[in-house]
């Protein structure tokens, strides 16, 4: 008859040290893992932006091309919205609602304010350069009517849309109308080096006002008017990126 158990078989269980020792390296394990995952997340919401403002800006040349002056921003005339303007230039459906282009390339996937009514869910949360896409009504902007092509002198530097400050809607401002810099002396050459404002207390949402918004790890994505896109950290974006007529 066999015995039970052998004398010389030990049943060994974790002792406390090596049980903490096993946790501590689980804990370790996920303080790398966990910052890793969010960077990758991080990295792919911030490609996928930048996605969206080249289709936005290829758009744009579409429908430049055809044309011959950029869309209207928008505005209280009809029809007075680049959202809808490009819509059929990015396969988008028919409008609904607030779902101003019924597209997700209008909408950046790092935004912070998430529509709670589904009708906001698409409002776009970029903005486009007020002297570029004007508004119809806005006579300061020196053109009655929409921006011939040819005014815009240096496609490759000049700055076309980008990220911005979302309302409480979850939408973004047709443009970047409280941009001074982006208002004024856009026929000059002086202090083209010079950085534009940037200040952090309007890079915030929710916020009513047209501002350039840095949600990537504290950089705006921006699509120039040749649609190349760059990401600017606060301050890095200067007077030369926004004078688009000199």
């Amino acid at each position: 008859m066999k015995a039970p158990f052998s004398l010389g078989r030990q049943i060994r269980a974790f002792t406390l040290i090596e049980l903490l020792t096993v946790i501590a390296i689980i804990g370790i394990l996920a303080a790398i893992i966990i910052p890793t995952v969010g960077r990758v997340r991080s990295s792919a919401r911030d490609a996928s932006c930048k996605s969206n403002l080249r289709q936005i800006a290829l758009a744009t040349n579409l429908f430049t091309t055809e044309r011959g002056v950029f869309p209207l921003s928008s505005g209280n005339t009809p029809g007075g919205n680049w959202r809808n303007a490009l819509r059929p230039y990015m396969n988008a459906g028919p409008a609904v609602a607030n779902n101003e282009n019924n597209s997700e390339t209008v909408v950046c996937p790092a935004r912070v304010v998430i529509p709670t009514n589904p009708a906001d869910n698409l409002r776009a949360s970029y903005s486009a350069h007020p002297r570029i896409l004007v508004n119809p009504g806005d006579l300061t902007a020196g053109t009655p009517g929409a921006v011939s092509v040819s005014k815009v002198k240096r496609p490759s530097q000049v700055i076309l849309f980008g990220d911005a400050t979302q309302q409480t809607n979850g939408g973004s401002h047709g443009q970047f109308w409280s941009v001074t810099a982006m208002t004024t002396n856009q026929d000059s050459a002086n202090g083209l080096e010079e950085p534009i404002e940037a200040d952090p207390a309007t890079d915030i949402d929710p916020a009513g006002q047209a501002y350039i918004r840095y949600r990537h790890n504290g950089a705006a994505n921006m699509v120039f008017v040749d649609a190349h896109v760059e990401s600017f950290k606060r301050g890095d974006i200067l007077n030369r990126h926004v004078r688009a007529y000199y």
